[in-house]
């Protein structure tokens, strides 16, 4: 029961930060900025008629823009500078990456004996 209950609070979250609270903050950006913008410019406001029209061009650009962002992020910039320090600094894909690299020269006994502790195995005799 337990485990259910957990793995229940686990989804919640996931679809609730993720997707729902994503998806609010993103139509309540949108309102903020046309009540903000446009209903106070008056060159924007007769460009821009209505919410949905606002809506709809911020969408068309704010997407892209937000999607080439995020390519030369993951690509170029701040997510593999992110991903070498988490690996370095976790033990685990540590002793990983040192165990993949014994095995490369051929020293498969002392990678074991490396991965050992992390597959919960008891030594062979």
């Amino acid at each position: 029961m337990n485990d259910r209950v957990l793995r229940y609070w686990t989804y919640f979250r996931r679809g609730h930060t993720t997707y729902l609270a994503f998806l609010m903050s993103f139509a309540n950006f949108i309102a903020i900025q046309y009540r903000l913008l446009i209903e106070y410019i008056s060159f924007l406001e007769a460009l821009f008629s209505s919410l949905t029209a606002f809506a709809l061009t911020f969408f068309l650009v704010y997407v892209p823009v937000a999607t080439v962002m995020g390519w030369f992020d993951y690509k170029k910039f701040a997510v593999p500078v992110d991903a070498t320090v988490a690996a370095q600094a976790n033990p685990w894909v540590r002793d990983l990456a040192n165990a993949l690299m014994l095995m490369c020269d051929g020293k498969n006994g002392e990678a074991k004996l490396i991965l050992r502790k992390w597959a919960s195995l008891q030594p062979s005799n």
